[in-house]
């Protein structure tokens, strides 16, 4: 039982994230390109933005997969939760920048929701394709507020444990004053 809550603890928010961000954001992607098929009437470039969306999405769910399977299976934390994340790290430039690549896709995924959202997109969605959509947001928006919290209730990150990170990372600042008064 000390186990299973140990690896609840310590895996429950990723396992969450993937479920209630991972997956939907997945959706959100081959949805859109879906809506972007049927506004061509079959133009070129409306299947080229299919094809563009549907190979992002498949490629992200598959990300999102395999980092649930790495946290059940094994127990470690997963890699790469989505294309951007993965291309970030591969780039120089991003190398540094911890988690810019799923903060990216973050801000993309949003974006295409409000886009799908604010221009009112959604009877676009090919048929049975709504209750995706539905699913979809209801996992997401529940999901938040749930991670949350159950971090709460489980202690993971609780008011001590972020003083506690917080007091560790910190050198304190009596350390600071004393060290320049016997360097000066």
């Amino acid at each position: 039982m000390i186990r299973v809550r140990k690896f609840f603890k310590v895996h429950f928010y990723n396992m969450m994230s993937i479920v209630t961000i991972g997956f939907p954001f997945a959706a959100y992607k081959f949805l859109a390109g879906d809506i972007c098929m049927n506004m061509s009437g079959g133009d070129p470039i409306g299947i080229i933005l299919f094809h563009f969306f549907a190979i992002w999405a498949i490629i992200d769910f598959i990300f999102n997969f395999h980092a649930m399977m790495t946290i059940l299976i094994t127990g470690s934390n997963p890699g790469p939760v989505c294309l951007l994340a993965m291309l970030a790290k591969k780039f120089r430039a991003t190398a540094d920048m911890k988690g810019i690549g799923e903060a990216f896709d973050l801000f993309l995924s949003f974006s295409i929701v409000a886009w799908l959202v604010g221009f009112g997109l959604l009877p676009k969605l090919s048929e049975g394709y709504v209750y995706v959509w539905n699913i979809s947001t209801a996992v997401n928006v529940l999901g938040a507020g749930t991670a949350r919290l159950a971090l709460y209730f489980i202690g993971e990150k609780s008011g001590k444990d972020i003083k506690r990170d917080k007091d560790e990372d910190e050198p304190e600042k009596e350390d600071v004053g004393k060290k320049t008064q016997t360097t000066a």
